[in-house]
């Protein structure tokens, strides 16, 4: 069993409405199969659904390929931001305008399969308020996996309980969904936010598949920053590991400078000068750098956080083939 699995506790009354909230960019070859999919795993889970796919300032047909797809089916609303703000901001922008009583969020790149939706609400209708998506099998490249195996040991390093091999794909009641909504962070790891709200947990195991269609633009770098996001936002740890490191390397200088201080009293191999540049210079200078670094990282946090400023702009949402005003959120 998956660790920090609840047991069921009765059942729910019934589901009214679904909302199902996936990012896009740049995906022009993969939308009609993702949408396709999508409308047919809904409708085997719900009497009533929504398709939320966030445009997140595609430069190819994306755009094009959705508000054409929307004109025959009117489940879906196609959310067109106003330039690429980021996958964490373009999530967060579809999940503060989904309506339903629960919400599947994934990625629209069709790893994460979408008939396991009403595998999904079957553990929700059992009293669960987030159910995850388990990666039990990936087929990603030697690089990815590495990559990922040091993503979460730098989540085990923040001292959190975050479910490994879990991404977005997910589902989550409205209870968690309006806590997220209240959140004001702008640097944003979702996989830690859904994890602090908190609830009874569940799983449902899967295989991720290869990408079917582009490539990934995550990539290596990608997940060290987010993991940068997760360690920083989630944990003071950095602090306290600048702190220890300040007194190793004192307790270091402390003990070299006796040493040279020995040798130059009670030996002829001391030569002036050397304990103190070595010493006092070289190693305080690098803790110095260190401490500053790991305070700088928060410091940049700090200034985004007080600016304020939006997550993402809406420019419009087209339902049915046509565009309506930005939807207020």
């Amino acid at each position: 069993m998956p660790p920090n699995q609840l047991e069921s506790r009765g059942t729910r009354k019934g589901l009214t409405l679904l909302s199902v909230v996936a990012p896009v960019f740049n995906e022009e070859d993969g939308v009609a199969e993702l949408v396709s999919r999508l409308e047919a795993s809904c409708s085997k889970a719900a009497s009533s659904f929504e398709l939320i796919l966030v445009n997140d300032g595609s430069r190819d047909a994306t755009l094009p390929r959705l508000i054409g797809l929307s004109e025959s089916i009117p489940q879906l609303r196609v959310v067109d931001l106003f330039r690429n703000y980021g996958h964490m901001s373009a999530l967060a922008a579809g999940i503060a305008l989904a309506k339903g009583d629960a919400v599947v969020v994934m990625d629209g790149d069709l790893q994460d399969p979408p008939e396991l939706i009403p595998e999904l609400v079957e553990k929700w209708n059992g009293c669960a308020d987030v159910v995850y998506g388990l990666r039990t099998k990936r087929r990603e490249g030697v690089a990815m996996r590495f990559g990922l195996r040091l993503f979460y040991w730098i989540l085990r390093v923040t001292r959190t309980s975050i479910p490994e091999n879990v991404g977005t794909f997910g589902l989550m009641d409205r209870r968690v969904v309006d806590v997220l909504n209240a959140m004001p962070e702008h640097d944003r790891f979702f996989a830690g936010l859904r994890w602090w709200v908190g609830g009874q947990q569940a799983f449902v195991e899967y295989e991720r598949l290869a990408r079917r269609h582009g490539r990934s633009r995550v990539g290596f770098l990608g997940l060290l920053s987010l993991a940068q996001t997760a360690l920083t936002s989630f944990s003071k740890v950095p602090l306290r590991f600048a702190s220890i490191l300040s007194l190793v390397c004192g307790l270091v200088l402390f003990l070299v400078g006796i040493t040279a201080i020995l040798i130059r009293v009670f030996t002829p191999l001391g030569i002036p000068g050397w304990a103190t540049y070595t010493t006092l210079i070289g190693m305080m200078g690098f803790v110095q750098s260190v401490v500053l670094a790991v305070i700088a990282e928060y410091v940049g946090i700090i200034f985004d956080e007080v600016k304020g400023r939006p997550l993402f702009v809406v420019r419009r949402e087209f339902r049915s083939g046509s565009a309506l005003p930005a939807p207020e959120h």
